[in-house]
């Protein structure tokens, strides 16, 4: 009889990560361990305990796995922060287990400046996946790298000090996003902490980016005065890498679409987009955190206002046109779509495309532990409920019914 695999814990560590990751392009490329192991060159066991974390990969075997799995790149990115990583057990640090199970970085002797930086490349690698796999599990990290920072800061010089705020406000911006995605509580108090300690550090396109993502949270609980005063506010900074300023122009277009203001939307998305295709992404922050906005995220936006402004059937076009050619990687983003181009069919009459979309919707954000994707879900689920004569309606509000409820059981 086949033995079960191990389940893995990705979110425990960069090592760990790293051997989910292999273990997925593994399987998805229909490779056992000793297959793979003989195209690279090393044992079947070797990769098995790199999948469980139980051994450091070298950068050649990493090399080798990317080459033989065609990942796209995916596993080479893991190359810079498995080694800082493994070096931080020689810089004064080791790995135990916290309550939740996830392992936490523990500074016996603190104040060593390059751990700062390597961090910045931890939070990248988080952030990306994060998107694919969910963001449960990341919070005790983002915490732990907070509470180390602020050591390193008590002990530090001022120009330390000024990188130590750099990295507290980073993670905390990244802890607010990920409290947005579960229940959203603290979402905002760690974005007045990010705000802060960008201030203090006087990063004005940190302070900016904050405002940007003070301004996405109004916009989230409906309140589109003060997103868009938000956006306003970090647009008046002269000196905006591009890609910050098209994303505080998407929530200005949002707000406005939200309060019904057609002309001013129009103008804002059409800025958006002229700035999303440009080259201007320089920026002095140690993490592209306006990375993520490019065309297609602009695109997926101005669906989004459409759908705002009573314009279902052109939001539906824009929906699907991007689905067609959805990232891979972007599953978190993908289950917001698709909620969203199932209310946009509601609303045009076409109650079984909206089951559909809102069954693969669900799906997604079971998968990824998304409660934003569900609370994206919910007009659609209100709506079907007076739909159920319809199997396929019937059966999504039964199963967004069932998630919904074991979500508040946990």
């Amino acid at each position: 009889m086949a033995q079960t695999p191990r389940r893995l814990t990705p979110n425990r560590s960069v090592l760990h990560g790293f051997g989910a990751a292999l273990r997925q392009w593994r399987v998805c490329r229909g490779l056992s361990q000793r297959a793979l192991g003989g195209l690279v060159h090393v044992s079947g066991d070797l990769i098995g305990k790199v999948e469980k974390a139980e051994r450091w990969p070298s950068a050649r075997l990493v090399e080798s796995c990317e080459a033989a799995l065609q990942t796209g790149g995916e596993l080479v990115r893991f190359l810079s922060v498995l080694e800082r990583e493994r070096r931080l057990t020689g810089v004064g640090y080791r790995w135990v287990d916290s309550v939740d199970g996830q392992l936490r970085a523990v500074m016996d002797h603190p104040g060593e400046p390059d751990l700062l930086r390597s961090w910045h490349e931890q939070l990248a690698v988080l952030a990306i996946s994060g998107n694919r796999t969910g963001y449960a599990g990341m919070a005790s990290t983002a915490q732990a790298k907070i509470s180390a920072a602020a050591t390193i800061g008590r002990r530090g010089s001022a120009a330390d000090r000024r990188e130590v705020l750099i990295a507290q406000a980073l993670w905390a911006e990244f802890l607010s996003w990920i409290d947005e995605q579960s229940d959203a509580a603290e979402a905002d108090a760690w974005l007045r902490r990010a705000q802060q300690h960008a201030v203090e550090a006087n990063v004005p396109v940190l302070t900016s980016y904050v405002l940007m993502r003070q301004s996405q949270r109004a916009i989230e609980r409906y309140d589109p005065g003060n997103a868009a005063a938000l956006a306003q506010r970090a647009l008046e900074e002269d000196l905006l890498p591009g890609r910050i300023r098209a994303l505080l122009l998407v929530r200005q277009a949002q707000a406005y679409a939200m309060g019904g203001d057609e002309d001013a939307w129009a103008a804002s998305i059409d800025k958006a987009h002229k700035i999303a295709g440009s080259a201007d992404w320089e920026s002095e922050l140690p993490v592209d955190v306006g990375g993520h906005c490019d065309p297609v995220y602009v695109t997926a936006h101005e669906a989004h206002c459409r759908l705002l402004l009573g314009q279902p059937a052109a939001a539906a076009d824009l929906y699907e046109q991007l689905l067609r050619h959805w990232p891979a990687q972007w599953r978190v983003d993908e289950a917001l779509c698709r909620s969203a181009l199932s209310t946009a069919y509601v609303h045009s009459g076409d109650v079984e495309r909206a089951a559909t979309e809102a069954t693969n919707a669900l799906a997604l954000a079971t998968a990824t532990s998304s409660a934003r994707a569900l609370r994206w879900l919910n007009p659609t689920a209100v709506a079907l409920r007076q739909q159920t004569a319809v199997p396929e309606a019937a059966a999504f509000v039964f199963a967004y019914r069932q998630t919904t409820l074991k979500a508040c059981n946990h």
